[in-house]
């Protein structure tokens, strides 16, 4: 499948991004993926090798005088807190880490960037920030303990099963890091809130994987707002204090209908449940197909240039949920 872009009229020039340098990131309310397992799938792990030694999957090389390309570094630091082991051993035994850089390889990079699995003082969390001014997203173990704990333990009503619970939200969650990385590390305009944007990148990322796999690595990412779900139909009005109003963050139930409105404007078809089943007003549902046009104009325009579609094309097509490059079911979930 092809990255789905749109085209629209030049909107012109946009002033130059601001230049902080540390971008925290709180996690999402109710945000956490799914499991990892201790033990290797080794057919996956024959088609990802195979892919990146025959080099299916490697970028090209460069020309004399062409500029540094960058590439992804990943690393597990050792946690000191024995509750953090099993976590650990988790994501260093599924090679989460391994699948991320993959997923992230089309993106011809100025400079290294690195991903971590870290101990975060017992704080769940995952953010990007310039360590040592180096680029890096850091994954905190007691998120990916986190996510364990809360993905539903059995398939849901909605079809929900765990391994897409965790995959979604693993993934949304890394899309929406990688997407402040690539604001600081492309020096791209950013006009509204920079958490908004990482959140609209990430969407359209995961929409790439198109069809009934898009569909299910979406449903997957909005598990974290499943609570959400249960008011829409339990307890449809809500009361806030206006200061929550006041975050750099969208509010959950904000982020979730973004989502779905993504979601729906790329494919009305494959996501015509969010509207079916009320989960979308509506009055929202009929500009979702423009929203998204705006959006993947965006993406066309600014992060286009940094992209190799061939080489994303390639990695798109990986069958994240399906042998023989996926995991098994017990690879990935309790």
């Amino acid at each position: 499948m092809s990255w789905r872009t749109m085209d629209r009229p030049s909107l012109g020039s946009a002033p130059p991004v601001n230049e902080a340098k540390e971008i925290p990131v709180r996690r999402r309310p109710g945000s956490t993926g799914a499991a990892l397992q201790h033990n290797r799938n080794p057919a996956w792990i024959a088609v990802v090798v195979a892919l990146l030694t025959t080099g299916a999957l490697t970028m090209p090389a460069r020309a004399a005088g062409e500029a540094h390309q960058g590439s992804i570094q990943i690393s597990y630091e050792v946690p000191k807190d024995p509750a953090l082991k099993n976590a650990y051993d988790i994501a260093r035994g599924a090679n989460a880490l391994e699948m991320l850089r993959l997923i992230l390889l089309p993106f011809k990079l100025p400079e290294d960037l690195y991903i971590k699995a870290v101990s975060c003082n017992g704080i769940p969390n995952a953010y990007f920030f310039r360590e040592d001014d180096k680029p890096t997203i850091r994954i905190c173990y007691e998120y990916l303990r986190s996510v364990r704990e809360t993905i539903p333990k059995e398939p849901t009503p909605e079809g929900i099963t765990p391994r897409e619970a965790f995959v979604g939200q693993l993934l949304f969650t890394i899309a929406h890091e990688f997407g402040h990385a690539a604001f600081d590390i492309y020096n791209l305009p950013v006009l509204g809130r920079q958490e908004d944007a990482a959140d609209q990148f990430a969407a359209w990322l995961l929409l790439q994987f198109g069809g009934e796999r898009a569909h299910r690595v979406i449903r997957g990412a909005a598990w974290a707002y499943n609570q959400y779900f249960k008011n829409l139909k339990d307890n449809p009005k809500v009361t806030v204090p206006l200061a929550a109003l006041s975050s750099d963050h969208g509010t959950p139930a904000q982020r979730f209908y973004n989502l779905a409105c993504i979601s729906y404007g790329y494919d009305a078809k494959v996501f015509a449940v969010v509207v079916e089943r009320g989960y979308l007003p509506a009055a929202r549902a009929k500009v979702c197909e423009y929203e998204y046009s705006n959006l993947s104009y965006a993406i066309k325009t600014l992060i286009g240039p940094h992209m190799d579609k061939e080489l994303a094309d390639k990695v798109m097509a990986i069958s994240w949920f399906s042998p023989p490059d996926a995991r098994a079911l017990d690879d990935w979930a309790p």
